[in-house]
């Protein structure tokens, strides 16, 4: 499916795009209409530009399976032709490219529909687990689980993480050259914390 645009007045009376999204994922069973399943959504939020949401789908008997649907949003309350909200949207199984869910959501999921819903919800995981570590502080030393060879020649595991004016630099502890680092969020490191301060007496 492309996009979706509209006015407010098409969102009424949903003032958010988590509001309005949250009411297109959930109804009712509706035999009448061949329809066995009703969807609810169980949680669900907005992050980076995209709804999340664990949605289950149940009939009569029961809930059937918990799967995650994605819907890329743009939002401009402000958009000077009044379609102020866009969407897409999209099921884990599509192999969608929005890895910002968060683990209160993927935790209420079930098993996975296909491959490309194991492999979006890993890549989710693979996301969660390198935002989760804290970033290098003045004082720290960042420490890679690999030498990293630089243009000079020179290779290098631990960095001294400091304050230069108002940029946070990383210098080469074997010789105190200032140096960057590509991906570095992607990469594995540990950080040494600086040491505190002593207490005054």
């Amino acid at each position: 499916m492309g996009w979706l645009f509209m006015s407010r007045g098409g969102m009424s009376p949903f003032a958010t795009p988590k509001a309005y999204l949250d009411n297109q994922c959930t109804y009712p069973p509706d035999p009448e209409k061949g329809r066995e399943t009703g969807l609810r959504v169980l949680k669900s939020t907005v992050r980076a530009g995209a709804y999340y949401a664990a949605c289950q789908s149940y009939a009569a008997d029961g809930p059937r399976e918990t799967f995650a649907i994605i819907c890329l949003v743009k939002w401009n309350p402000g958009a000077r032709n009044a379609e102020i909200f866009g969407y897409k949207d999209q099921c884990e199984t599509m192999g969608p490219y929005s890895y910002d869910c968060p683990a209160s959501i993927l935790d209420l999921l079930g098993p996975p529909g296909n491959e490309y819903a194991a492999n979006w919800r890993e890549a989710c995981r693979a996301r969660l687990a390198l935002t989760s570590r804290r970033k290098p502080k003045p004082g720290d030393m960042l420490v890679l689980a690999e030498p990293l060879t630089f243009t000079d020649g020179q290779s290098e595991r631990s960095f001294r993480v400091v304050q230069s004016g108002k940029k946070t630099v990383l210098r080469r502890v074997s010789d105190g050259m200032g140096v960057k680092i590509s991906k570095l969020m992607s990469r594995a490191w540990t950080i040494v914390p600086a040491p505190a301060a002593p207490s005054a007496p």
